[in-house]
C-alpha cells in the first residue's frame, strides 16, 4: 500500500508548488470529487469547485506542503481508505519556515491501470 501513501505526499508537493493542475491530477478524472481543508469554508465538491477553491489557496501569501509519516490504510474493493500523519511546513513569502502537525485523511480509488486517485480527501491539524 506504498502506492496509497505516496499520493498523501504527492498532493502536499502540489500544494508546495502551487499547482492547480498537479493537484487535480492526484484525483479521479471525473466530477465525483472532495476536497476539505483544515479551516472553515476550506469544502468543495465537484472538480469546478475544487479547482476554484485550490486556485483561492494557492494564491495566498504562504505556501503549504506535508510529508506523511505513517499511516493507516483500508482496503476497500477497487479503493483504499487511508489515515496518515504527516509534518506539514508552511513557507511564509518572507522565507521563514514553520512545521506544524497534519493529518490527511481520504479515499482512494485503485485505476485500471493500477494508479491510486483521490476520489475525496481531508486534511487537518491535530491539536
Amino acid at each position: 500500500m506504498s502506492d496509497v501513501v505516496e499520493m498523501v505526499d504527492r498532493l502536499g508537493r502540489a500544494f508546495l508548488a502551487r499547482d492547480v493542475e498537479a493537484a487535480l491530477a492526484c484525483f479521479v478524472p471525473d466530477d465525483d470529487i472532495t476536497y476539505a481543508g483544515s479551516e472553515a469554508g476550506e469544502s468543495a465538491t465537484g472538480r469546478e469547485e475544487v479547482r476554484t477553491l485550490l486556485s483561492g489557496l494557492f494564491a495566498r501569501p504562504a505556501a503549504y506542503t506535508w510529508q506523511a509519516t505513517s499511516a493507516t490504510v483500508h482496503s476497500l474493493p477497487g479503493g483504499a481508505f487511508v489515515i496518515a500523519e504527516a509534518d506539514g511546513v508552511q513557507h511564509a513569502a518572507d522565507g521563514t519556515v514553520e512545521p506544524f502537525p497534519y493529518r490527511i485523511t481520504g479515499l482512494l480509488s485503485r485505476r485500471s491501470s493500477g494508479a491510486w486517485l483521490w476520489r475525496a480527501v481531508q486534511g487537518s491539524e491535530p491539536t
